[in-house]
């Protein structure tokens, strides 16, 4: 089921993204809260610390990463306060908000991968 136009994600963490696409229809914040997990795990397998998901893509960028991530996380709605705040989601657009996450994930798989 794991998105082909997503780079090859650790045997762990697929699982991880199979499942929230499986649950987007049903519960749009459930499936956010997992691709929001998933950029954490995915940013700390790069090694940075997965907190501020923010200053890590800013982190990543400023090392010379693509830029799209950056957009990728404003298409999300992760602005400074609310990526700082991994326990928090503020849906505007359940499904939206999960196509988006979708997106960022795929970036940043790309980006550390």
């Amino acid at each position: 089921m794991t998105n082909p136009d997503l780079p090859v994600l650790a045997a762990s963490l697929a699982p991880l993204y199979d499942e929230a696409m499986d649950i987007a229809d049903r519960s749009p914040a459930s499936s956010c809260a997992l691709l929001r997990l998933l950029v954490r795990a995915l940013l700390r397998s790069a090694g940075y610390a997965g907190r501020d998901l923010k200053r890590d893509l800013d982190n990543m960028v400023s090392k010379g990463g693509d830029v799209g991530v950056l957009r990728a996380l404003d298409a999300a709605g992760l602005s400074d306060n609310v990526s700082k705040r991994p326990g928090e989601i503020q849906l505007s657009d359940g499904h939206s908000d999960v196509r988006n996450l979708s997106v960022l994930v795929a970036v940043v798989a790309r980006a550390v991968g």
